[in-house]
């Protein structure tokens, strides 16, 4: 896992032309250091002029670098943009996470901005950082003394639903080689399984492992996804309708799903996570009726929400047999009540003096991939990003430490954000058991 050196690309787009912008960044150390080690982190920002020309070290502006660690840790320094790197050093007392962050200032001191993808304001950063003793963090709440008896009593309920499904084939989208079909299937709660199913054509019966995929955060239609010799479901992670035009979900995201994931997070039933598990299960309960499917295989995959979700339906039915969860979401809910950053959604955070509401500590303990962890027996990979505020990759490292499964990995990126942690060897995973199985 020791990682030296690596580097990050960044555009800015100004007004007297194009300037591209990537940091060099390393560390002194390897990607898990000790406690009480001090770790140094190293930037260098590089730019050029226009495509033709190469990177070369930046001469203008400042750098300012943030080092920022568990337990609220913050250093601040600030250094002149040269041709040398810029460095920032710390440690940690105890297991948890500690990065630096380096951001482009202008002549002003000012943060320098531009719009990126869908015209959203982008800052000209990049971070890198390192884990302390991870093997040794533990989890910021108990384990519910009844979560394996309220799960049970979740799939009682889902039990007394018919599974009944709508399959409406879809021929002018479907992939070369593959029939595509819409589904939908009756669920518990308040909104159906949805889906688009692609199955290879003239499969046979009993013939093919089964391929699910799970949604990250946001509001969107599920695509037509396929995979030689699998039958291949992307399920869509609100229940909603597919196909439709943009503002369809738009308007979704601005109304009845505005804000979807901290609705009814006090209560462990009505929390908008129930119905997406219960959604989860009948996905997998749905997929074992197709003719096609051998009987064995179940893949599940997905990043940030969709890992989250991923986790949960590997320990919820025991009949997954490979789990690929990239940064996954939904992990470590109660870190803040253990001096670090939880995961998103970040339901609540009780650091600077912040109080969270007891009701929502409890509820949310239910939804949390610390506790599934201990449910999973198949073979499991997991991806984290040490620069990934979003889904903190303690929090992460944390699930792999309850993993139940003998078979475990975990990849870390130092430099990786929350886009930039791929599940590289586990997508590699999946496509060797699934060349396997032709």
């Amino acid at each position: 896992m020791k990682h030296l050196s690596c580097l990050c690309a960044l555009f800015l787009a100004c007004c007297a032309g194009a300037v591209e912008y990537k940091f060099e960044l390393k560390s002194n150390k390897p990607d898990i250091i000790k406690v009480g080690e001090e770790v140094t982190f190293s930037a260098r920002l590089l730019s050029r002029a226009d495509a033709k020309t190469g990177f070369a070290p930046a001469k203008t502006g400042t750098l300012l670098c943030l080092l920022v660690g568990d337990g609220n840790k913050t250093v601040t320094q600030k250094a002149a943009v040269t041709d040398k790197f810029v460095t920032i050093s710390g440690k940690l007392s105890r297991p948890g996470w500690i990065y630096a962050r380096f951001i482009l200032l202008d002549e002003k001191g000012k943060i320098v901005t531009f719009k990126g993808s869908k015209g959203r304001v982008q800052l000209i950063h990049a971070g890198i950082g390192a884990l302390v003793e991870p093997d040794k963090l533990k989890p910021g709440q108990a384990e519910p003394k009844d979560f394996d008896a309220f799960w049970k009593s979740q799939r009682e309920r889902l039990n007394k639903v018919p599974l009944n499904a709508k399959v409406t084939e879809v021929p002018a989208k479907a992939p070369k080689g593959f029939k595509l079909y819409d589904v939908k299937v009756d669920c518990a709660g308040s909104a159906p399984v949805s889906g688009y199913l692609t199955v290879p054509v003239n499969a046979k019966p009993k013939s093919l492992p089964a391929y699910m995929l799970y949604h990250g955060a946001g509001i969107r239609s599920s695509a037509p996804s396929s995979a030689p010799g699998a039958i291949t479901m992307n399920v869509n992670a609100h229940g909603i309708p597919n196909g439709q035009p943009r503002d369809f979900y738009v308007k979704l995201g601005q109304t009845t799903l505005k804000s979807y994931a901290f609705q009814n997070r006090e209560d462990r039933e009505k929390i908008y996570f129930n119905g997406m598990y219960l959604r989860i299960m009948r996905s997998l309960d749905y997929i074992k009726t197709r003719p096609e499917w051998d009987g064995k295989t179940i893949i599940v995959y997905g990043g940030s929400q969709g890992g989250g979700q991923s986790i949960a339906a590997a320990a919820l039915d025991p009949q997954v047999t490979l789990c690929v969860a990239g940064v996954a979401a939904l992990s470590d809910h109660a870190g803040s009540l253990a001096g670090r950053q939880p995961g998103w959604p970040r339901f609540y955070d009780v650091r600077n003096g912040r109080k969270a509401d007891p009701k929502v500590v409890a509820a949310t303990a239910y939804y949390d991939n610390v506790f599934f962890a201990r449910r999973i027996k198949c073979e499991v990979w997991l991806t984290a990003g040490l620069f990934d505020t979003t889904c903190s990759p303690a929090g992460i490292y944390l699930v792999y430490n309850n993993l139940a499964a003998a078979n475990k990995h975990i990849d870390l990126f130092a430099t990786g954000n929350h886009g930039g942690a791929p599940c590289l060897k586990g997508q590699k995973r999946i496509r060797d058991l699934l060349n396997a199985k032709k």
